[in-house]
């Protein structure tokens, strides 16, 4: 039996520097329900990787380069 594979959680900030925006933007995106959190008592809040990937891919717009 294989053990379980975790991803590494993410701070707000390293978000933030993912996204390239700041911090507090990062917490109007989870507070819109565009991104999930991790809430750990204790700790605070966290972002799985492959979530903040999804949002990302999610985001992205192909131009037809025929319309410019």
């Amino acid at each position: 039996m294989s053990k379980p594979k975790y991803e590494s959680l993410l701070t707000r900030s390293q978000v933030a520097e993912m996204l390239n925006c700041h911090p507090d933007t990062v917490k109007r995106l989870e507070q819109r329900g565009k991104i999930p959190r991790v809430q750990i008592t204790g700790v605070g809040v966290r972002y799985r990787p492959s979530t903040i990937q999804s949002y990302i891919e999610g985001r992205e717009i192909f131009v037809n380069p025929s319309l410019n």
